[in-house]
């Protein structure tokens, strides 16, 4: 019998569990209490506000036929939503791993109904006096967290938005340095179009003062100022060489934000030049260096290059280390200096992890991620999702810029709004109004879980290792399963293959046992289901399927995915043992 008095589990672990609500609720008596002490407080605040001005709801009102009547339909129609959402997919139970959520942490569900409550717009400070300065604490605290020290940024909707303002800043940069080209080679200067587009702002700054230039100066030559399609044309006749635009350098392994972006900024899906991947599903570092000459030759300004932290499909890590070396090079050698993004939405709380601690370091990860993860600050931006892997509410997604000054590169001008200029974040986003709840979710929650080894590093560590326990029970007791190679974070991808037999045939039994676990089908385990394409993946599938002799009449590999981040997962203290049930019922399903 177990012993309720005497502790399962590890002490470090057990302070961690003061942060997450429970699956059955565990910690709901004070946590009732905590947010009963955030009303009261809320309540206490607006009423000592201009206390002289009386009250605008009498006892009287509150008493009369109408006003009960119109609280009781309140009252009823609240119990008819409460009921409506016992339907929804408990994403907080250790059963599920399906998606990239899971548990809510307390600090992030109190920060967030904290914000909700005075309902602050980040677009000014006129408009959010506290949450403009959480948010800028916030941001802080991630900077730290990925290498960045002083870096600046602000929080967005989510991955995609953020990834949207990289694309928006790099473009604007490069704008800048080609407009300055441009007038440079009108005048004689021998400088080509990618030159141009990436002389750093150590020549910048040096040609604008030698030649006495002001921004207003560079208006004129600017595709955002002056009309773009004229100036193409004086591009041509100035460098000799027809303008055909930017491209943007990203793995075949991308979130569906990136096409999107570039054909949001208007250069057309062409721009979006795939790099492919090795035999490992990452970003291949030789083809890499092939789109970069590519791109000189053909005179295409490469906007940026994306690495990935923290895979959509597999949960793995770009070579991000490496990328960077390649650019650093292109900068020493040729004074090319290129946009090096980082869209770590999913990967880049593991970050946190990188820390001294025995569970955390490189114990934790592959050496390859390791690196990877390490190499993030080195990098000029980088996206983060608090809402994934921070267990924070959503919509909460970040953008960080290593340094100020590519951050703070637009002027726009809202006349309503007093805004401080190189301080303000409203003028520099693309969203204009902006709620503080993310930011305040997030700054509550690295003030006490705390974004090192021993607050979220140690979690996320768990959940890594979480994911190689649940990996070997698969391998140990499911029979033809065939574990997608390469994961180095929480997620584990598998498909049941029996040797020889074609693609198809593989495919439609993923498919079977995804629609076994889906909620319609009263589940008690919850997975998600994902595709390799040959297209994106061809080494990649190459190699995997050969493993069973696979005869490809299919030009993808389906497979089942499981995203390992549930804290509780391998709690010592449940009466079940939830990798090992999820893994029996999967036996009894083949």
């Amino acid at each position: 019998m177990k012993d309720e008095q005497t502790p399962a589990c590890d002490p470090r672990d057990i302070a961690l569990k003061s942060f997450f609500l429970g699956p059955q609720s565990e910690n709901a008596s004070w946590f009732e209490a905590l947010i009963g002490r955030v009303f009261r407080h809320w309540f206490g605040w607006r009423r000592s506000i201009y206390p002289q001005d009386g009250c605008a709801i009498s006892v009287a009102d509150q008493t009369t036929p109408e006003f009960e009547a119109r609280r009781a339909r309140f009252g009823a129609e609240l119990d008819v939503l409460l009921a409506r959402f016992e339907d929804e997919v408990p994403k907080f139970s250790p059963r599920y791993f399906a998606h990239m959520f899971s548990e809510l942490s307390l600090p992030a569900m109190v920060g967030h109904i904290v914000t909700l409550l005075h309902n602050p717009n980040n677009v000014s400070g006129e408009s959010s006096r506290v949450g403009i300065r959480l948010e800028e604490e916030a941001v802080g605290f991630l900077a730290a967290m990925v290498g960045f020290g002083s870096g600046i940024g602000h929080f967005t909707s989510g991955g995609t938005l953020a990834n949207f303002e990289a694309l928006y800043r790099a473009r604007i940069r490069m704008d800048r340095w080609l407009s300055l080209g441009t007038l440079l080679a009108a005048g004689g200067e021998e400088l080509d179009i990618f030159g141009a587009a990436h002389m750093g702002w150590q020549r910048f700054d040096r040609e604008m003062a030698e030649r006495g230039l002001l921004a207003g100066d560079l208006r004129a030559t600017s595709m955002l100022d002056a009309n773009p399609f004229a100036l193409a044309a004086h591009y041509h006749q100035t460098f000799g060489h027809a303008y055909l635009g930017p491209v943007v350098l990203v793995p075949q392994n991308k979130h569906y934000s990136w096409p999107k972006g570039v054909r949001m900024m208007g250069l057309g899906e062409e721009a979006f030049w795939p790099v492919a991947l090795c035999e490992n599903g990452r970003l291949s570092t030789a083809h890499l260096q092939e789109r970069i000459a590519q791109a000189q030759r053909e005179q295409r300004p490469i906007l940026m290059v994306v690495s990935v932290a923290g895979t959509t499909e597999l949960g793995d890590f770009d070579p991000i280390d490496e990328v960077q070396d390649i650019l650093d090079a292109c900068a020493q050698t040729h004074g090319h200096h290129i946009w090096h993004h980082v869209d770590a939405a999913y990967g880049g709380f593991f970050c946190s992890a990188l820390g001294d601690a025995p569970e955390s370091g490189p114990a934790a990860f592959e050496p390859h991620a390791h690196r990877a993860l390490s190499a993030i600050g080195r990098a000029n931006s980088v996206t983060l999702d608090p809402h994934k892997l921070g267990y924070v509410p959503y919509a909460c997604g970040t953008y960080l810029s290593r340094e100020s000054r590519e951050y703070f590169l637009l002027t726009i001008d809202a006349p309503y709004l007093e805004l401080t200029e190189g301080r303000d974040r409203g003028p520099q986003t693309i969203e204009g109004s902006r709620s503080a709840s993310g930011a305040v979710a997030t700054w509550l929650t690295a003030r006490t879980i705390g974004l090192d080894a021993a607050g979220y590093g140690r979690i996320l560590a768990r959940t890594v290792q979480c994911r190689r326990q649940f990996q070997a029970l698969l391998l140990a007791h499911v029979p033809d399963i065939h574990i997608a190679p390469g994961a180095s974070s929480n997620i584990v991808c598998f498909c049941i293959a029996r040797p020889g037999e074609p693609l198809s045939q593989t495919n439609a039994r993923t498919l079977a046992i995804y629609e076994a676990y889906s909620p319609e089908h009263a589940s008690e385990f919850f997975v998600s289901k994902t595709s390799l394409r040959f297209a994106t993946h061809d080494a990649y599938l190459a190699s995997f399927t050969a493993t069973w002799h696979a005869t490809p009449d299919q030009d993808e590999l389906r497979l089942i995915r499981l995203c390992v981040m549930n804290p509780f997962l391998d709690s010592r203290e449940t009466n079940l043992r939830f990798a090992e049930a999820f893994v029996e019922d999967l036996v009894r399903r083949i």
